[in-house]
This record gives structure tokens, sequence and C-alpha cells, in this order.
């Protein structure tokens, strides 16, 4: 049943990517309101059902697949629950874009690789955090290059119809800055348990180790970008490009490593 969710989660994301484009970009009609929201309904239940089975199987299997699937469902999520606070309409083209790519790619990757450490509540509560701290954060990065995208569009006059229907400015800063705030309070929780989890395992606290060195160095990054921004006020072009290069060292950490592994040297 699970291998069928899948595909029919990704059918209606791209139903719903052509639905929002129509609408949004070329002032169309497409799919009644009320239909497309009871189909992101079925969509968003259909795909976490997948995220939770991933999650709760044992032995768990996680890599590059798994962990684009879990993105593409928390940027939906984060789309739900925030579209409630602040009006984001315009942002559901890329959102879609971004969420059908994710998910087809996450379909035609092989399975991840068995986590094969000492398996306890400890353990997999660390694993928890980091997989939902790294997906957040990417999804923070993609409202960076919106914002961007947004950004270039004021300063230098654009005419792009993909920039001229994004949500304000203003609105995408205060979306990035809640994604990067969760992130970052999950990739908190994430070195603290890993600390607690080595402490216990190896009598350490500190590995050194390539996803612990970028771990720990994306952390001062995104810590202090918010510091930036409760202190001085930092906003624009600054944050976005911060953000980037912030989650471009925590990508280097786990899931390139990972990528390059399974897909192109096959060793996950």
């Amino acid at each position: 049943m699970l291998t069928l969710l899948g595909p029919l989660s990704l059918f209606i994301y791209l139903l719903l990517g052509w639905h929002f484009c129509q609408t949004r970009l070329a002032g169309k009609r497409a799919l009644h309101p009320l239909i497309a929201n009871l189909l992101l309904a079925l969509a968003i239940a259909m795909h976490g059902s997948i995220v939770a089975s991933t999650a709760l199987q044992t032995p768990t299997f996680f890599g590059a697949a798994e962990a684009l699937s879990l993105t593409a469902w928390l940027a939906i999520a984060i789309y739900c629950f925030s579209k409630i606070r602040w009006n984001l309409t315009g942002l559901e083209p890329p959102l879609f874009a971004f969420v059908s790519a994710f998910m087809a790619l996450s379909l035609l990757l092989p399975q991840g690789h068995s986590i094969t450490y000492v398996q306890s509540t400890l353990s997999r509560l660390h694993f928890i955090f980091a997989m939902l701290a790294q997906s957040l954060l990417f999804i923070a990065a993609g409202l960076a290059i919106l914002m961007r995208i947004t950004d270039s569009t004021l300063h230098h006059h654009a005419r792009k119809l993909l920039s001229q229907n994004l949500p304000p400015l203003l609105t995408l800063e205060k979306l990035l800055f809640s994604t990067i705030s969760v992130g970052f309070a999950l990739l908190t929780l994430t070195l603290i348990a890993g600390g607690v989890f080595n402490q216990q395992s190896y009598g350490t606290v500190f590995t050194v180790s390539h996803k612990t060195v970028f771990g720990l160095l994306s952390w001062i990054l995104f810590g202090s970008l918010l510091l930036g921004r409760w202190l001085s006020g930092w906003r624009g072009r600054l944050v976005a490009n911060w953000t980037l290069a912030a989650f471009s060292v925590l990508f280097l950490g786990y899931i390139g490593t990972r990528i390059v592994l399974e897909t192109i040297l096959a060793k996950g």
C-alpha cells in the first residue's frame, strides 16, 4: 500500500502545481479552491504516512531518498501552517515545483543505508532531531533564494513573471527566520543528544568526524545569523547570503556526503 502512496502524492503535487501556475501566474481558474484544498490535505496525509513509516520502521533505513521526501513534506506543512498567519499568495508555484522535484527524486533514488549504531531512545532522538533540523534548514535555503530573486526584482526593476507574483520580501523574511529559529533549536538538540550519546557509548563528548565538525560550524553560523538579527536587525540580501552559506556547510556535513556515497559511488 505504501508503495502506491508515493506516486499518488507526486501526482497530486504536480496537479496542484499546474493549478497554482494557472491561477497565480496566468490568472486563469483551474481547480475549484475547495477541490484544491481537499487534494492538498489528501497529499499531506498520504505523504505523511510515508515519512512516519520511514521513521518508525525497525531497522531504520535513511539516506538521500528519505531526506528528500522528509524535506518535501515539511515544506508543504510549513506552507499550510504559515499561511494562517501570513499571506503567502504567489509562493505556491515555486513551492510545488520544489516539492514535486524532491518527491520525484525520492522515488527514483535507492533506499537509504541501514542505521547500524546501537539503537536506544537517545540515539533515535538524535537521529530524528538531526533529520528534522537538516530538512528545515534546507527549506530555509530555498526561502533565501526566493528572497534573492525578490530583492533583485526590487533593485533592478525586473519584470519576470515569477518574481512579480512572489509574496513581499518582508513576508519571506519573516517566514525565513521562523524556519531558521525552529531549525536552529533542533540542530542544538541534535548536538546535545549526540554529545550525550557519544559520552555514554565512547566515553567522550566530542569525536572528530566530518559530520560533527560541519555540524558545529553550521550551528555557529546560524546562531550568529539569529544573533545578528536580534541585536542589529540584519535583513535583506545579507540574511539571504548568510543563510545560503550556513546551509552549504551543513549540506557538506551530511546530505552531500550521502548523495555521493549512495548514488555516485554506490557505497551507501
